[in-house]
């Protein structure tokens, strides 16, 4: 750019007259020239201005080139302030939280208790109560609608959502009907029972607390999207999965929403709940890890692979689950994600598959997986330090729960159409041909086992009071006792 003081050498003389070029700012004389003699640029409708004027506009021009200049020179910076503030914001969870649960509402973890579908927020589906050696068959509920869930059992009452839109409340020792409401919808869930209150989902996506003595309504909400998964509660709030491809967590006192969770797919199975923590698998083929105040996201973990054979179960600071192809996952509960986490660890998977690096990394957050083969059916038990499932062709394993290697597998002579549940030091799944199996938890060995119907059992067995309840695909909830 021409400096101000050369611009007498560039006026012409005769009229005191300059044209400023519009393209580098050349101060040219107004002597006819087509173009300009700094940059060579046409000067084809540039206007003749007098020398002050020429001053003023080329002022202007490098202020302008100046400011430009700074911001160009801020952007870095500005942009590296905000990513710092973001990620600080994003790691610290700094965002305001949503309003905490106003009880502080907890099933009850009893031994003579089984209040949720797994009996515990953290779906290990394990009782400490010893399992009797079934001898008969001491009480039936039979309706003409068909169950697809096994009854919670508190306090001496067991508690069941039938098909048909029922939810009942039977006297524990003689299976005797002491309440029912009913709605009219069918129901895939378990009830959860918590204080004064069993709260029950019907699949169209009623959600309804009950008082649990008489069966009153306390408080119910329509989704309106299907609900195919358990609800579980703690602390006070209630979470559940839905069609609607988020999860859910209501305060268990009132039925407000405290926050949802949006994933890529459907959830059909149980969340798990631990120490703040809470667990869901999608059917979009991801684990997801969450803060229990405020929904928001701690961990991502993919499988890979598009569906799970079973939701999530905790034990201790380990994540446990199943997925299609007969794969067992333990993934870190305590881990998170940092921002950029999980697009490094993609280059470094492309950088392992091109043979680029030589050890393939790890995801983050991830453990162990094992492959059993199989279709794992639903849930996985975890009791003693030890991982059980069950395949549907016959199998029930047992892994090591820090390592995942096998401690022992036993074959059975039917289809399995339950997941496995332990009492005491014995594993009970179910069949399709109705009969419950117990095995020895440490070695596996088949103890016993009991023709309930002639109908597929439909869910896991379950323990409480010395009484296993069984619930068959002929419409009846059994409840078998050992000798007298």
């Amino acid at each position: 750019m021409q400096p101000l003081d050369d611009l007498k050498t560039e006026t012409d003389s005769s009229t005191g007259e300059v044209r400023v070029c519009p393209s580098c700012g050349h101060v040219n004389p107004s002597d006819g020239s087509e173009r300009c003699n700094g940059c060579w640029v046409p000067l084809t409708g540039v206007g003749a201005v007098s020398q002050m004027e020429g001053e003023l506009m080329i002022r202007r021009r490098r202020n302008k080139l100046l400011g430009r200049k700074l911001v160009l020179r801020s952007l870095p910076l500005g942009l590296a302030v905000v990513l710092i503030v973001w990620g600080m914001v994003v790691t610290f969870d700094l965002r305001p939280k949503p309003a905490q649960a106003v009880s502080g509402l907890n099933p009850s973890v009893a031994a003579e208790n089984w209040a949720l579908a797994r009996r515990t927020p953290d779906n290990s589906g394990f009782t400490p109560s010893v399992a009797p050696v079934p001898q008969q068959v001491q009480w039936t509920f039979a309706t003409t609608e068909t169950l697809t869930s096994a009854p919670a059992v508190v306090d001496g009452r067991v508690y069941l959502s039938t098909g048909g839109g029922r939810t009942v409340a039977l006297d524990q020792a003689s299976g005797q009907l002491l309440w029912e409401y009913h709605t009219g919808l069918s129901s895939d869930s378990t009830p959860a029972v918590a204080g004064d209150m069993v709260i029950a989902a019907f699949t169209p996506g009623l959600i309804v607390a009950l008082d649990r003595n008489t069966g009153a309504t306390r408080w119910k909400i329509d989704l309106d999207q299907p609900i195919f998964s358990s609800p579980i509660l703690a602390e006070g709030t209630l979470y559940f999965g839905a069609g609607d491809w988020k999860l859910h967590a209501l305060d268990a006192a009132t039925g407000k929403e405290r926050w949802v969770f949006v994933t890529e797919d459907w959830i059909v199975s149980p969340v798990a709940y631990a120490d703040g923590t809470v667990v869901v698998a999608s059917q979009d083929s991801h684990v997801y890890l969450l803060d229990a105040d405020s929904g928001r996201q701690r961990l991502m973990f993919d499988t890979g692979f598009q569906r799970f054979g079973g939701g999530p179960a905790i034990h201790g600071d380990t994540v446990y689950f199943s997925s299609d192809r007969g794969w067992l996952w333990a993934i870190d509960r305590r881990a998170k994600s940092y921002p950029g986490q999980r697009k490094l660890w993609r280059v470094k998977i492309n950088l392992y598959v091109w043979q680029v690096i030589s050890s393939r990394p790890n995801q983050p957050g991830g453990l162990w997986s094992k492959r059993v083969g199989g279709e794992l059916q639903g849930l996985l038990a975890i009791a003693n330090d030890t991982v059980y499932g069950a395949t549907e062709q016959g199998k029930v394993f047992a892994r090591d729960a820090i390592t995942g290697n096998k401690r022992w597998s036993t074959r059975l002579s039917v289809e399995i159409s339950t997941a496995p549940t332990v009492a005491g030091n014995t594993v009970l799944v179910g069949s399709k041909n109705g009969t419950i199996f117990g095995l020895d938890a440490r070695t596996g060995d088949v103890l016993w086992d009991f023709n309930v119907s002639h109908e597929e059992i439909v869910d896991s067995p379950i323990v409480a009071g010395n009484i296993i309840y069984v619930v068959s695909a002929d419409g009846t909830l059994y409840a078998l006792s050992g000798a007298q």
